[in-house]
């Protein structure tokens, strides 16, 4: 059965929320999908505020962290 996973992308300062999440069947499956989606919005970030450090983190329903993914070119 697929769990529900949230994608927020913070920078130390802000914090954008993910609402609507994704489903994967696993950790794995869901990390995999959360490099695809650092790859789509790097240049569009890291352009955006340069010097500032952003970080994907992966999130369940629960709310509890996951991981904490880097966002570079």
């Amino acid at each position: 059965m697929p769990i529900r996973f949230y994608f927020d992308v913070e920078n130390g300062t802000e914090t954008i929320r993910d609402r609507e999440g994704v489903e994967a069947a696993d950790l794995a499956e869901v990390l995999a999908e959360a490099r695809s989606v650092i790859q789509e919005m790097a240049g569009e970030v890291c352009a955006d505020a340069l010097g500032t450090a952003w970080t994907l983190v992966v999130r369940d329903a629960t709310g509890t962290l996951l991981a904490r993914l880097p966002i570079r070119r």
